[in-house]
């Protein structure tokens, strides 16, 4: 039994170390990226942590209460849509892209003293820490990293010369923000369908027309989506454009932002809507294959948005345990309670089968960018398949988390209103759940990424050695053949019928991933002499939701097993008879 604390007590996570509070990272980390490359990170995390749990959790709230605001001109009548944003935000994206240089880090050797660049495994388990405190401003610091990528990967000499180093610049005075507008009235999710114009001039291109939606509008570069005189339909006629804020001569560009949107979430940062009357615009790579290099800026944004996502059910988990640690009912903790702990361990199991996935994919991304074909394919499919997953799976967690912190959990006040608030728009932006559902299966069916996936998985339970854990193991990859033999069977039968299954296989495909993964972490974590704590949960999470066993026959830990748990505690194998 827990001590029991006073019923008039309401906890805050305000002051906490974000990353000392958290019993799994590091461990998840040293397996991902390797114990020199982790331990690397220890100080920068334990750094990071201290000031998410303090300075930056007290900006992020000041910051969402006083959004952005566009001033389309100045006193004397000229147009300047400007962003006039709070200092608070100001002073996170001080943090964001200059103490900790996240938009620099993949393309800048030495950002935090890194004898390179920093791997990307290490920059989400960073980005995870920052954004338990601020969602919002990892938009901008995604879509500038991913245009320096884009840039590096695909634009001319002369704009990868001019542009990149302000993209990668780790000074507010020097730095050059980065948006992406995709979306317009017609073709959100239907892309090919975008009918804003390309016209060729002399040396450069004049874009005309509107974008929806510009996520960290006012930014100083855009890439920018348009079709040239004569191309075809669909998103094969796309170009893709680079289109700066200002000219080389210092002169405002031709394109006005008309409003900013009121939303409902990601308030600290401005999204808004945009009208090209011949802005200047220079093309990125193969003018007939703008879309399939967007896709390369999209594809890390959506494993970005994943990434965002298990930050908040991190944080929505250490919300509901202190909380319920640090307060009592009915004579008892509440984190005593049975029904609590079952809360409790949904809770566990959401958010750190959501760090396992997104560090993996992150280590995958490392490798395929090293050269590896087999890896190259697991990034295709793992980003839309978290992008689908773990974002859903945020919303249900936030919702939980704040329904354990009671009346006090609606409140603004209080961080869980901005948590599911933010929570929902993961599922949004960089396409909705339907739209990544079908890029799940159009890596299936054209690339056979699938395969490639549950090849890796596979090999890394085989190596599993304890053997308490091997029976685990075992019986994932029991799960890995029935969902190889299924999903195979499913794409054979590919039609409009069956494609409305394609949400039910990618519960399936992520849950087994999350499975397998954690099964390996429990491994490792086992011989290693560490204990038994992750074994309990990828037991839990495997009957749970990658078997589906039945509710009514799941057994809830007692007390003393869910606070080693939460608290990171060694347990003994004896401990796994409670877990079903």
């Amino acid at each position: 039994m827990m001590d029991v604390p006073p019923n008039s007590a309401m906890p805050s996570t305000r002051g906490l170390n974000f990353f000392e509070a958290d019993p799994n990272l590091s461990a998840v980390l040293a397996l991902r990226a390797g114990p020199g490359e982790a331990e690397r990170a220890l100080p920068v995390l334990r750094e990071l942590g201290e000031i998410a749990g303090t300075e930056l959790d007290e900006l992020a709230t000041i910051a969402d209460r006083n959004p952005p605001v566009l001033v389309t001109h100045d006193r004397e009548g000229r147009r300047v849509d400007e962003i006039v944003y709070h200092p608070a935000y100001r002073r996170m994206q001080e943090l964001g892209f200059c103490r900790f240089g996240f938009a620099a880090m993949s393309h800048r050797p030495g950002v935090l003293g890194w004898p390179g660049t920093v791997p990307h495994v290490v920059k989400y388990a960073l980005s995870y820490v920052f954004v338990q405190a601020e969602f919002g401003l990892f938009c901008p610091i995604s879509m500038t990293d991913s245009a320096a990528r884009v840039l590096r990967l695909f634009g001319p000499d002369e704009l990868r010369a001019r542009y990149l180093p302000g993209l990668t610049s780790t000074s507010m005075e020097t730095l050059l923000q980065s948006a992406q507008l995709i979306t317009e009235r017609t073709g959100g999710s239907d892309v090919g369908a975008s009918e804003c114009e390309a016209r060729p001039a002399d040396g450069y291109w004049e874009i005309w027309g509107e974008k929806w939606f510009c996520s960290n509008a006012g930014a100083d570069v855009h890439l920018v989506l348009a079709r040239p005189p004569g191309a075809p339909r669909g998103t094969r006629g796309l170009g893709l454009f680079l289109v700066p804020k200002l000219l080389p001569d210092g002169s405002r560009n031709r394109y006005v932002i008309r409003r900013l949107k009121e939303k409902l979430g990601s308030r600290s940062m401005p999204t808004g809507e945009y009208e090209f009357h011949g802005a200047v615009g220079y093309v990125v790579g193969q003018l007939d294959r703008g879309f399939h290099q967007m896709a390369e800026m999209i594809n890390v944004s959506r494993l970005s948005n994943g990434m965002r996502a298990a930050a908040l059910m991190r944080r929505a988990l250490l919300e509901a345990a202190v909380h319920t640690k640090g307060r009592s009912a009915f004579g008892r903790a509440l984190a005593d309670l049975p029904l609590v702990r079952e809360q409790l361990l949904e809770l566990v199991l959401d958010a750190e089968s959501a760090i396992s996935i997104v560090l993996y994919a992150a280590a995958a991304l490392d490798a395929a960018d090293g050269g590896s074909e087999g890896h190259q394919r697991v990034v295709r499919i793992l980003t839309p398949l978290i992008k689908y997953a773990v974002c859903r799976q945020a919303r249900s967690a936030a919702g939980l988390s704040m329904n354990l912190r009671g009346g006090n959990g609606y409140i603004e006040e209080w961080p869980n209103a901005r948590l599911l608030r933010d929570a929902y728009l993961g599922s949004i932006w960089e396409g909705a759940e339907n739209v990544v559902a079908l890029d799940v299966a159009r890596a299936a069916r054209k690339e056979a990424a699938h395969e490639a996936l549950l090849a890796d998985l596979e090999g890394r339970l085989a190596r599993a050695t304890d053997p308490v854990v091997s029976e685990d193991a075992a019986a994932v990859l029991r799960e890995l053949a029935s969902v190889r033999e299924g999903f195979a069977r499913f794409l054979d039968a590919w039609d409009d019928e069956t494609e409305a299954r394609i949400t039910a296989w990618c519960d399936r495909l992520a849950a087994v991933t999350c499975a397998a993964l954690l099964a390996e972490e429990a491994d490792a974590e086992a011989r290693q002499g560490r204990g038994y704590r992750k074994a309990a949960v990828a037991r839990a999470y495997r009957l749970r939701r990658a078997e589906r066993r039945d509710p009514l026959g799941w057994r809830t830990p007692p007390a003393s097993v869910l606070r080693a748990i939460l608290d990171g505690a060694q347990l003994d194998a004896r401990a796994l008879a409670a877990i079903s």
